[in-house]
């Protein structure tokens, strides 16, 4: 039969290794997260860029060839400013 001590010893060991498994799932989830959500504004600043290109060289020009730069931009702001 478990003594009071024994029995504290064994739920301190179970706090501990299931801390330290939880804090190892949450940085191997949020880790690649925050790497996404850090380099996706400057992905998007790129990806505006190449578009507003595209539609500046489409012939004959019409202005809804920008939106897709127009909506690049808009989302890379959006990040920058959320995050």
């Amino acid at each position: 039969m478990f003594t009071l001590f024994a029995l504290t010893l064994v739920c301190l060991v179970g706090v501990v290794l299931f801390s330290v498994a939880a804090a190892l799932v949450l940085t191997l989830i949020g880790l690649p997260l925050a790497l996404l959500f850090s380099l996706l504004p400057w992905v998007l600043r790129l990806a505006g860029i190449v578009l507003l290109v595209k539609g500046l060289l489409d012939r004959p020009f019409q202005l809804e060839n920008l939106l897709p730069a127009a909506g690049a931009f808009a989302a890379s702001w959006l990040l920058s400013w959320l995050f």
